[in-house]
């Protein structure tokens, strides 16, 4: 519809092409003049909004079609308004407004009662039914409709330059504000005032109050707030929530089914329509009685309505059963049904089916019942249960054959054929046969018992000690000292006695040709000592050797030239066997775990060869050393790490570790009986190849030479270059000292016996044993010298040791 009205006053018609009509005394060309208004204001407006006609009451006295008008309305083809003695009717003519106004007869009519008139049938939506004023500029004179009524001309100026000043003020202070929803509404407003269309746009007031309502079929209607801000150009964006669809089940039965939509319980039928988002939405229907039903189902939403059609079936089907013979008793599931032949109804699903018949073996089966689907069984066979013998003999362990078949050693459990003869023949070696024959009814359980007569022979049986204990077979037959008689068969004899080691034999007795048992038996202690092997190669390369126990004097005499102070003397004795590594390690072996090590040189001489012995090692080094060779056998660390150091483990491990002080005195010392002084013996001079000591080759690198002898070795020979001590070990006195595992200390005098002693409590300081390439006076080449220290040296290797249990 077009913005511009054609206004008809008193039979005259004039086009006016303007939005907005005020109602009021006139003064401009827009305004439809009314007489007897107090004021020059405007007492309503007319203004055209996207081409609909409405009315914006602007103070009291204004009715249409004879009720009050309080707020905005729409205007429609032949309504009426009347504002005091003026009355304009709307008239719709194809695609333009005519006002026509018509002057009363001048009265005082009475104002009608305030009405509130319901809302039309024809009205716009609730979103649109208040209509805010459309702001306008008047540009043509007013109509002056009653030229004889009093006029208040000095009026008419300034409320024109107020209307101007305010049209004004709203055009400067407006923004041009574009509203977009998404869909395209099929109906849309903007509630507030003040307000103007304005192209595509709306000029509307930054700061003031508008709303957006909006409605498209198939969505929620929108209503939300519009912020204006003073920005120019702005694009207010809002977007429209699609109603969800309904989903309308059609089921049977009607009622008592269980509704779950994706995995969801929704309720029982009967159910109104479910509300669901659009998509595709797993249905599961669940009623007593009932296989479950599943379904899947996609809704458009928008509102729209699908219906779920479904009938449910029965849980239930027959199923059959028959067996030969017939008469079998019929479980499912554990509970009895019913004797063959028989039809039953079961619940759908798996089902286990047990058929039993007396004297027949059961049979079973797992059926799947499909719902409304009979099902017929395939027949059962039941096979016959044979006769049971249980079948033992005297004594027990015969051979049992059944009609020449093996079928085990007494006592037996044995199924035969039911209604059949059978020939039984037990046999055992060192006795006679033993047999029967015998028939059994269908399901019969018989107990038989046959006993064998043996064939005896004599064992004679004599021992040391000649009270031990002889046993045949695992039974006590009394002390040892007596003759025998077995049945011709192997049996196993033992002899034992307590802190013994038993004696075992197997034989067989002979009747008529006696035989005899006769043995001297080890202590535990010789048992266990003859079995431990001499030497032992670990898997590592180092070749050890086993060290006996025994009861021996350390230290040395106060008497003895070269004796230092801190060789006391002291009772010691080795209770647990331990094995001692032959050789000092080499660099090659130490450079297996620490492939950086150097032993470096000493002088012109060079102390890095594979075969030398490894030096310039800390105590803690060589320790871990230690550990990591029984990390590669898969045995206990020897050390541990105890206020921040290394230290011995407790109780000791069977794990690597350094000798103790008194291992290495006892593999040094006490070879051959008595105690040895020097490495070769008990005086000097040193024989040839005694060791590797501070020899004549030795001069230009030590300041104390052996004289008169010469090793051919200035500095470290390789390991096992000189021959071995009485006991079979290498360099224990020459070529390098060694670190051993106990921590310094100067042993009090007359002490105890000692039993195994691993040294004090950890400290600092740790002994040094025996005399190297560097030394060569008396004190040092004693095999009683005791050293110490802290740091690495040259002349400073060690060798490995463990326990043997």
């Amino acid at each position: 519809m077009k913005a511009a009205a054609r206004i008809v006053e008193g039979g005259r018609a004039r086009e006016v092409e303007a939005r907005a009509f005020p109602l009021s005394l006139g003064g401009a060309d827009a305004d439809i003049a009314v007489p007897g208004l107090e004021s020059g204001e405007p007492a309503a407006f007319l203004a055209l909004d996207r081409g609909e006609l409405f009315v914006q009451p602007q103070g009291p006295g204004l009715t249409l079609g004879g009720a009050p008008v309080t707020a905005s309305q729409w205007l429609r083809d032949g309504d009426e308004l009347r504002l005091r003695a003026t009355r304009v009717r709307v008239g719709v003519r194809g695609d333009g407004v005519v006002l026509e106004v018509e002057r009363l007869p001048l009265d005082t009519p009475t104002e009608p009662p305030a009405l509130v008139i319901p809302p039309r049938a024809d009205a716009p939506a609730e979103g649109d039914a208040l209509v805010r004023p459309v702001a306008f500029r008047p540009k043509a004179r007013a109509l002056n409709l009653e030229t004889t009524a009093p006029r208040r001309l000095p009026l008419l100026p300034a409320a024109a330059v107020v209307a101007l000043l305010l049209a004004a003020g709203f055009v400067l202070a407006a923004r041009a504000v574009e509203v977009r929803v998404e869909p395209e509404p099929e109906r849309l407003s903007v509630r507030g005032w003040p307000q103007l269309p304005f192209g595509g746009s709306r000029l509307l007031v930054p700061g003031l109050s508008y709303t957006v309502v909006a409605e498209r079929a198939g969505y929620r209607p929108l209503e939300a707030p519009l912020e204006v801000t003073g920005e120019r150009g702005q694009v207010a964006r809002f977007s429209l929530e699609l109603l969800p669809g309904l989903l309308a089940l059609d089921l049977t039965p009607a009622s008592g089914v269980r509704v779950v939509v994706d995995g969801a319980e929704r309720g029982t039928t009967p159910l109104p329509p479910l509300e669901l988002p659009r998509g595709e939405h797993e249905v599961t229907l669940r009623a007593e009685g009932y296989a479950p039903y599943a379904d899947r189902v996609s809704l458009e939403g928008g509102g729209a309505t699908e219906t779920l059609r479904a009938a449910l079936v029965p849980d239930r089907a027959p199923v059959s059963f028959a067996s030969e013979p017939a008469g079998a008793t019929v479980r499912v599931d554990g509970g009895e049904v019913g004797s063959t032949p028989l039809t039953v109804d079961l619940s759908s699903g798996a089902r286990t089916v047990e058929v039993a018949l007396p004297g027949y073996h059961p049979a079973s089966r797992r059926i799947q019942v499909v719902p409304d689907r009979p099902l017929s069984v395939p027949p059962f066979r039941l096979k016959a249960r044979p006769g049971r013998l249980a079948l033992a003999s005297d004594p027990p362990g015969a051979a049992v054959t059944v009609d020449g078949a093996f079928r085990g050693e007494t006592p037996l459990e044995l199924e035969l054929e039911a209604r059949a003869a059978h020939a039984v023949r037990l046999t055992k070696t060192g006795h006679e046969p033993a047999e029967t024959s015998l028939t059994l009814e269908r399901g019969e359980a018989r107990a038989l018992s046959l006993t064998l007569v043996p064939r005896l022979g004599d064992v004679e049986v004599a021992a040391e000690p000649p009270d031990a204990e002889v046993l045949v077979d695992g039974e006590s037959r009394g002390r040892v000292g007596q003759t025998l008689r077995l049945t011709a068969a192997p049996h196993a004899i033992e002899v034992r006695r307590e802190g013994y080691e038993p004696h075992k034999v197997t034989l067989t007795p002979r009747p008529g040709f006696p035989q005899a048992v006769r043995v001297r038996l080890r202590s535990l202690e010789e048992a266990k000592e003859a079995a431990r092997p001499r030497l032992l190669r670990a898997p590592s390369g180092h070749e050890m050797r086993l060290l006996a126990p025994g009861r021996f004097t350390m230290g040395a005499s106060r008497r003895e030239p070269g004796r230092r102070a801190n060789e006391t003397l002291r009772e010691v004795e080795l209770v647990r066997p331990s094995y001692l590594a032959v050789r000092e390690v080499t660099n090659a072996q130490l450079r297996r775990f620490r492939p950086e090590h150097s032993s470096g040189r000493f002088g012109a001489h060079d102390l890095d060869g594979d075969a030398q012995p490894a030096v310039q090692v800390t105590w803690e080094q060589a320790a871990e050393y230690c550990n990591w060779l029984s990390a590669q056998e898969r045995l206990p660390p020897a050390y541990v790490t105890r206020d921040g150091r290394l230290a011995g483990a407790e109780p000791p491990t069977t794990g690597y570790r350094l000798p103790t002080e008194a291992e290495w005195a006892r593999a040094a010392r006490f070879g051959g009986g008595e105690a040895i002084k020097y490495p070769w013996g008990a005086a000097l001079p040193a024989p040839p190849r005694a060791g590797n000591f501070a020899d004549e080759s030795a001069r230009p690198v030590v300041p104390v030479v052996l004289q008169g002898y010469d090793d051919r070795f200035p500095v470290s020979a390789p390991v096992g270059t000189f021959p071995p001590s009485t006991l079979g070990f290498f360099d224990l006195g020459g070529n390098v000292a060694e670190w051993v595992h106990d921590v310094y200390a100067i042993p009090p005098a007359d002490a105890p016996v000692e039993r195994d002693p691993m040294g004090p409590p950890p400290g600092e300081l740790h002994v040094i044993r025996g005399s190297s390439y560097l030394h060569g006076t008396i004190t040092e080449l004693r095999l009683s010298f005791r050293d110490y220290g802290t740091r690495p040296r040259p002349d400073v290797g060690f060798r490995v040791a463990r326990y043997a249990e």
